[in-house]
């Protein structure tokens, strides 16, 4: 069963076309990201679905219930849509506790919800600060808060971490994902980053040229994206020649598994590695074979490091970006063996 479910859908700002015939179905209960590169339309959809838009073309169902198409737009208010904007936008005359319980009917902004809904989000005894006396982090949880006080079908969320910093927007969002899961909640998520996406979805669908492009589960957009622009999108991409054989895919590296399911046939194949697909070792190791390169630049990042390596024997191959865990096991300028593993993802030429 689709909680939200979103068919043909059509937004245009004058001659400007940001929605053309997007289609999603998000599972009730889970939470679906949204990607895109920047001015793709993720917020323009999100506000279609809130009610803020009306779609120029399409439907827009809601547990069911269409909620906008043809003769029909039901108002946000009465959608059941729980919206978390980016900057939280609270109210800064309200306390946390009222900012809370605005949402809700008069008879119930004094019983205990808006204080149990804190406690959720582990606010527990900051219900009477205004939002001036909070952190970034803590206002961040007080618009999640008051999006669930109104016991939402659906919640909306616009980049909600972009403006917390990297430890705080890890926090965050795991409690987000937790009191969601919890709650069983529909939820959809608009985010520019990828690895977010990729940690906290159920799914993630990427929105290209108006339309969804691919909407898969994590590790299924990652390792089988759709195509070669996709892969180049969602984390970094080695795309190099082959040619798919019986046996696999003849590369610069040597025959090279490929992913089952994927492809059929034989001929010539562009050939996905991820950067961690690739291993690197110092010039004159012991083991024969590989691609000999030079080290163009080394990006050190705490857990792991990104190389680029110009390979010397094939200057038809891209400059390759390598990902090893810790250090970089060389330095800029080293000449280094490039290897590859598979199983591969390819696509036809």
């Amino acid at each position: 069963m689709s909680q939200l479910e979103v068919t043909g859908l059509y937004k245009a700002f004058g001659a400007h076309q940001v929605l053309a015939g997007a289609d999603l179905a998000v599972p009730a209960g889970s939470l679906t990201a949204i990607l895109g590169a920047s001015g793709s339309g993720k917020t323009t959809l999100l506000r279609v679905l809130a009610g803020f838009e009306r779609a120029d073309a399409g439907t827009v169902r809601i547990g069911g219930e269409l909620a906008d198409g043809p003769g029909a737009h039901l108002p946000p208010e009465r959608r059941r849509i729980g919206y978390v904007p980016q900057e939280g936008s609270l109210f800064p005359h309200l306390t946390a506790a009222g900012n809370v319980a605005f949402g809700l009917p008069a008879s119930k902004r004094r019983g205990p919800t808006a204080a149990g809904l804190l406690e959720q989000v582990g606010l527990a005894g900051l219900g009477r600060r205004y939002p001036h006396q909070l952190s970034g982090g803590q206002q961040q949880r007080v618009a999640l808060a008051r999006a669930l006080a109104i016991d939402p079908a659906v919640v909306l969320l616009d980049e909600p971490f972009a403006s917390l910093d990297a430890g705080l927007r890890a926090s965050v969002r795991a409690d987000l994902r937790r009191l969601l899961a919890g709650a069983g909640i529909t939820a959809v998520l608009v985010t520019h980053d990828q690895d977010e996406a990729l940690s906290v979805a159920d799914r993630v669908a990427v929105l290209r040229d108006g339309q969804i492009a691919q909407y898969a589960a994590p590790q299924e957009l990652y390792d089988r994206p759709a195509d070669a622009d996709l892969a180049r999108f969602v984390g970094e991409a080695n795309l190099i020649d082959g040619k798919l054989t019986e046996a696999g895919v003849e590369t610069v590296f040597g025959l090279l598994p490929v992913r089952s399911g994927v492809q059929d046939g034989t001929g010539p194949v562009t050939v996905l590695l991820r950067p961690e697909q690739l291993e690197i070792e110092p010039d004159g190791a012991a083991r024969p074979g590989g691609v000999p390169g030079q080290v163009t630049d080394c990006g050190y990042h705490g857990h792991d490091a990104v190389l680029r390596v110009r390979a010397e024997s094939d200057p038809g191959l891209p400059v390759l970006t390598v990902r090893t865990m810790g250090a970089p096991p060389v330095t800029t300028g080293a000449r280094v063996i490039l290897r590859a593993r598979g199983p591969v993802l390819t696509w036809s030429r």
